[in-house]
């Protein structure tokens, strides 16, 4: 019994790593070719096993596709709920400020995979549920900033913490996705650490302009 054992967690082992494996490379493979480009076969390459095998573990691409893209969203989501904030909640919402923007030029894979997706018109997302996508963490996140805040007197009652999020998210996606032609038409380059603190700290006034009560606003 033992011995049976062993080997259905070595098998299970096994699986687990190839699985791994063939994620891994499909994140790439999508990443360089887009959803239409990259093939069962490319992917298989990549990750160095047969095409029988991803098949085995995705029936279509699609659905290894739906996958890596879940992964993604529940990496971001994960770390975004695991933020340790300052108290003074206007030092927190630039906090989430900085861990934004340089999460996404840390990763920028995520903003392919995520543009890929919005070129498919969200097709293959849309049969997932928003749980499985940990966007609750989310919100939890942007609420309790809000709701602190707002009991501080420091912010605007009311605030969608969805509203917030995609202002702060537009404003930090741009910034990283558009970075190659803001280059060469502004001459602006974000990759480089200095250009990215100045655009961050013009983010991080915009949001705290969002988010502060009128009276609390600093002068321009």
């Amino acid at each position: 019994m033992v011995a049976i054992a062993r080997r259905a967690a070595s098998y299970e082992e096994r699986t687990g790593r190839t699985r791994e494996a063939i994620l891994a490379a499909a994140e790439q493979e999508f990443v360089a070719n887009g959803l239409s480009g990259a093939t069962m076969e490319s992917i298989a390459k990549a990750a160095g096993v047969n095409k029988a095998l991803v098949y085995r573990h995705f029936e279509r691409k699609e659905l290894l596709f739906q996958r890596v893209l879940v992964m993604a969203y529940r990496r971001l989501r994960d770390m975004e709920a695991n933020l340790e904030f300052s108290d003074d909640p206007v030092a927190a919402l630039e906090e989430l400020c900085s861990f934004t923007l340089h999460y996404y030029l840390e990763n920028p894979n995520f903003l392919v995979l995520v543009g890929v997706e919005n070129l498919h018109k969200g097709e293959n997302l849309r049969s997932v549920a928003r749980e499985e996508l940990a966007i609750s963490k989310l919100i939890r996140v942007v609420t309790g900033l809000l709701a602190k805040g707002e009991r501080a007197g420091a912010f605007r009652p009311g605030l969608d913490p969805v509203d917030l999020w995609l202002t702060l998210s537009s404003l930090c996606w741009f910034s990283v996705a558009g970075a190659y032609t803001v280059d060469i038409t502004f001459g602006r380059n974000i990759h480089q650490p200095a250009e990215a603190e100045a655009r961050l700290a013009v983010i991080k006034d915009v949001i705290r302009r969002y988010a502060l009560r009128p009276e609390r606003l600093p002068p321009i």
